[in-house]
This record gives C-alpha cells, sequence and structure tokens, in this order.
C-alpha cells in the first residue's frame, strides 16, 4: 500500500500525499492553506480583475476540483476527506462577497451535479477524462459568450488508450486503465509553439521543465467566435489539443496557452486578448502567485536548454521507431 494514494471504491484512487500535502488541505485551519492565506488568493482575483477591466479585457477565473472534492461518493468509511472544505469551494465562498464575482467560475457544484451521468475524472489519476473537461468547456463558453461546439465528443478523433497512469502506477502492482485520449483539432492550427512547447511534445519520462511553455492556435473557420482567448494553466488545458485549450481552439479564432499560475502582464497589454481565462488545479493553490511572469526572460534563460532537451527527445523517440520490430506481413 502506498501511503500517498487511497483505494476508494470500485477501482476509484485518490491522491492523499504529494508535494501540496492534498489530503491536509480540507481544512479552515490547515497550516499549508488556511483561510487567511484564501483570503490572499480573493485579494488576488480582485486585483487581476480591476487591471483587466481597465484594459477592456475579461477576465475569467477557474480552480479544477481535486477528484475527491468530486467522488467523495466512492469512498470507503470513513471519509478521507470533507468535500465542503475543499480549497476551492471555501475561495469560492469569499469571492461570493467580493464586488468581482462576477470573474470567478465555480466548477464544483455543476461537477457533482454529473458525476454519476458521466466518468468525470479518471479512476487511477488526478486529471479530469474528456467529459469532466468538455463540462469545464461548456460553462467558459456561457460565461464568455460564445457558443459551444456540442459535437466534439462525437466527431472529433479519439484512441482507446490503455496505459498505467499517475495514481495506479504508485500500486504494487501497478493498475492500469483504458481511456479515451481525443485530438480536438479539426479547424485549428497550431501558429505558434516556443522552444518549451516544443521540448514537453517529445514526451520525455520525467519532463525538467513546463512553465513558460507557449502555443498559440488560429481557427478561420465561418463557425469560429471571433474572440482572442488568452489561456493562464496547467495540465488541465493543457497545450495538445486533447484538452481545454483544444476545445476551446476548436471553438474561437484565436487561443494562446500559457503554462503557468502567473500571469505576464507585459505580454497580455501587448497582445490585448478579449479574454483571459486563468485556470488552475485546486491543489496548487498553496501558492499565491506574484505575477511576475516574463515570458521573454523564461525563453532566454531556458530556452536553448529546451532546444536541445527537445533533439535529445527527438532522437530517442527516432531510435525507438527504428528499433520497433515490423508487424508480420499477411500470409
Amino acid at each position: 500500500m502506498n501511503p500517498e494514494v487511497y483505494e476508494g471504491r470500485e477501482g476509484w484512487l485518490f491522491l492523499q500525499g504529494g508535494s501540496n500535502k492534498l489530503g491536509t488541505l480540507y481544512d479552515r485551519k490547515s497550516t499549508r492553506l488556511p483561510d487567511t492565506k484564501l483570503h490572499r488568493w480573493k485579494q488576488l482575483i480582485e486585483y487581476r480583475a480591476r487591471k483587466l477591466e481597465a484594459l477592456g479585457i475579461q477576465y475569467v477565473h477557474v480552480h479544477v476540483p481535486e477528484k475527491q472534492t468530486v467522488y467523495d461518493n466512492k469512498f470507503r468509511e470513513p471519509p478521507i476527506v470533507d468535500w465542503r472544505l475543499s480549497p476551492a469551494r471555501r475561495l469560492g465562498e469569499m469571492m461570493q462577497e467580493s464586488s468581482h464575482r462576477n470573474v470567478w467560475l465555480d466548477l464544483t457544484e455543476p461537477l457533482r451535479a454529473m458525476r454519476d451521468a458521466e466518468q468525470l475524472y479518471l479512476k487511477t489519476d488526478t486529471h479530469w477524462s474528456a467529459a469532466g473537461c468538455f463540462c469545464a468547456y461548456r460553462l467558459i463558453c456561457a460565461r464568455i459568450g460564445i457558443a459551444p461546439d456540442l459535437s466534439l465528443l462525437d466527431a472529433r478523433k479519439y484512441l482507446d488508450f490503455g496505459a498505467y497512469m499517475d495514481l495506479g502506477s504508485k500500486l504494487e502492482p501497478p493498475v492500469a486503465e483504458v481511456f479515451r485520449f481525443y485530438d480536438f483539432l479539426q479547424n485549428a492550427r497550431r501558429s505558434h509553439a516556443n522552444p518549451i512547447a516544443q521540448y514537453l511534445e517529445t514526451m520525455p519520462d520525467k519532463p525538467v521543465m513546463h512553465v513558460g511553455s507557449h502555443v498559440g492556435y488560429r481557427n478561420d473557420a465561418p463557425s469560429a467566435a471571433r474572440k482572442r482567448i488568452m489561456i493562464f494553466g496547467d495540465s488541465y488545458s493543457s497545450q495538445r489539443g486533447d484538452a481545454l485549450t483544444g476545445m476551446l481552439a476548436e471553438t474561437a479564432s484565436e487561443v494562446e496557452f500559457i503554462w503557468s499560475s502567473n500571469l505576464d502582464w507585459a505580454y497580455i497589454r501587448r497582445i490585448r486578448p478579449d479574454v483571459v481565462i486563468y485556470e488552475l488545479a485546486e491543489r496548487f493553490l498553496t501558492v499565491v502567485p506574484k505575477d511576475r511572469l516574463s515570458l521573454r526572460w523564461i525563453l532566454a534563460r531556458r530556452g536553448l536548454r529546451a532546444k536541445w532537451l527537445a533533439r535529445r527527445g527527438r532522437r530517442r523517440m527516432q531510435r525507438a521507431e527504428i528499433n520497433t520490430p515490423a508487424p508480420p506481413a499477411d500470409s
């Protein structure tokens, strides 16, 4: 038994530990995430909202609930946490008292309402499934005033993929899971990918950098909403076409994704998007950002290393393809 993984009912696995000590965050007096720290988040959200409003930019602030916040019905007795004390729910309650509460987009209640109709998270990983992501996508589209593409889960390419995911791989023996892996990109094309993004796409076993990955998509289809959207987020949005970024790229004319919990104000002022979407997993609320991101500085510092790592990763992938035996010829 791995102390970082809680084994619930029906094969559902939940992260208990990790670097953010997730199991300790469902407590108003938590040393890692007390209400006083969430109040600092509230102040940050209000500051961002005021600043973006002055620039004529809509702001949408989203926290992706942890799996135990949504699927507490899969716990064995006694429950490991009280979902009502989840960090995002507590912060959401604070935001209801704010004059900028309109920038807050709650995902907890909608996901809990749908949890029995759809499998919204992977059983053996912390991430949401395509169905869970699609729920968030529809809510975001409604908030920013564009029509969602309701056919995304039916009309896009997918692969039923089996793998040992993060939580399942921690068990002994490891537990695999089959899930549907989508490529939502059909009308959208990628117009930009910086060296950090290219490095991540070489699929190394343990990436040494994520922050500062930056991709852009353009969509010239007549159905695409004439919106320029900038996402600051993490792996729940993803730089690839398989999650929230890909869904929005198929829906709006211009979408950028920047992997960061901090905003780059200089870049925002230069690009002037119509909408800034901030997405962050609930467990990362333990660190309050200072919004001092500089994409230019990160590339100056990490760009050459990212290019070198990307080349090395591509060579590894090519060697793997060469060494893969060919399938037997038809008899």
